[in-house]
């Protein structure tokens, strides 16, 4: 095995934080159907379907390094929401715990010396900046549009 019995428990953990996500957002996604926000209902749906493509990826590589993955239990995301506002700071807040979860195994890697690991979570990385970025531009204009939250859909439907 190419990694470390801890590296591999680890990167298996993070499976079950990205499916995780991947359920929070099918939640954002569902709240926003309902409130007939297409748009946004949209957006969060392929979120949800990135995040299982993040899962996926650390599957990947541990098979490749010899591990086995596992699929940890995940927990019932939040189904309601007080807002618009609401869902999106979640998915805010979402992105920038799993930036942190990201950088808690790229220092595991540095510490073992693992540079297969390491080397791997590099695209983790660039990848929070552009998932970070982009919750923190949806949680704006949603702030923006205020309760006009129908002002987000047509700005969307011109995107």
């Amino acid at each position: 095995m190419l990694i470390s019995e801890k590296i591999e428990a680890e990167f298996n953990r993070q499976i079950g934080n990205e499916l995780g996500n991947s359920h929070q957002y099918l939640a954002i996604a569902a709240y926003f159907e309902k409130e007939a926000l297409f748009g946004l209902a949209k957006i969060y749906t392929e979120q949800a379907n990135e995040e299982r493509d993040h899962a996926m990826k650390f599957v990947k590589f541990l098979l490749d390094a010899g591990a086995t993955p596992k699929f940890p239990a995940v927990a019932e995301p939040r189904n309601s929401f007080a807002s618009a506002i609401d869902a999106a700071q979640l998915a805010y807040d979402s992105e920038v715990k799993t930036t942190e979860q990201i950088y808690a195994l790229v220092d595991l890697t540095l510490a073992e010396k693992n540079h297969i690991a390491h080397n791997f979570l590099q695209w983790f990385v660039s990848e929070q900046l552009e998932e970070v970025a982009s919750a923190d531009t949806r949680l704006s204009v949603i702030r923006r549009a205020g309760p006009s939250v129908l002002m987000v859909e047509a700005y969307l439907a011109h995107k």
